[in-house]
């Protein structure tokens, strides 16, 4: 790819994905089936964005490790059972859409695997759109690492974040990039410091192109 121009980078899940309307789901059902305490939506919620290092011990309190992957491991076969109930923010697509017409280059950034983001994009039809995905590499400590290595190698001019978590502003900041934060998301409480705030995925656009060039 030539040296894009201009960059615009998303969170997935709270950002272009309701998560919730499947993700709650899965975890209450594989909570009960492991016989741990099924929790509230709001407390599944709060874990959203977090790398599973940190949400385990949240949704299986006292778990070892064996326990974490044998939960991972149900709520992937699980993901693929209920994924066609996965569905994009409204306006995703044309919002999307006429980013691209703009000439911005799109990408997603995500604290989960490139099988989960690819799977996700699919099922909510927005994967034609997206024209580079970063997922959590292994070897990498968190968020702000993985927007880092995605701006390596695309290389743009100018560049910034779009998210609905604390995770998506702090990589932001690290990463010396302006902020989009989304208070239709899971926690727009986070957002109070974000440089722009949208309450729907039809205002990326203006906001995105104030930020950069005005």
């Amino acid at each position: 790819m030539a040296t894009p121009e201009k960059l615009i980078v998303f969170d997935l899940d709270g950002t272009l994905h309701r998560t919730d309307a499947f993700a709650v789901k899965i975890h209450q059902i594989v909570q009960g089936e492991m016989k741990y305490p099924v929790q509230t939506p709001d407390e599944i919620r709060s874990t959203f964005g977090m790398p599973s290092k940190e949400y385990m011990p949240l949704l299986l309190p006292g778990s070892d490790e064996e326990t974490q992957k044998m939960y991972g491991r149900r709520v992937i076969e699980l993901e693929n059972e209920y994924l066609h109930l996965a569905e994009a923010y409204d306006g995703s697509a044309e919002m999307l859409g006429q980013l691209r017409g703009d000439g911005w280059v799109t990408a997603v950034c995500s604290n989960s695997s490139v099988r989960y983001i690819s799977a996700v994009l699919k099922a909510i039809r927005l994967d034609a759109l997206i024209d580079e995905i970063q997922p959590l590499d292994p070897d990498s400590r968190g968020k702000d690492e993985s927007l880092a290595r995605l701006l390596e190698r695309v290389q743009p001019r100018k560049a910034l974040m779009v998210g609905d978590t604390i995770f998506d502003l702090e990589a932001a900041r690290k990463n010396d990039l302006p902020f989009i934060g989304c208070l239709y998301g899971f926690r727009p409480a986070e957002m109070a410091a974000a440089d722009r705030k949208v309450a729907a995925v039809s205002e990326i656009p203006a906001a995105a192109q104030e930020l950069l060039f005005s």
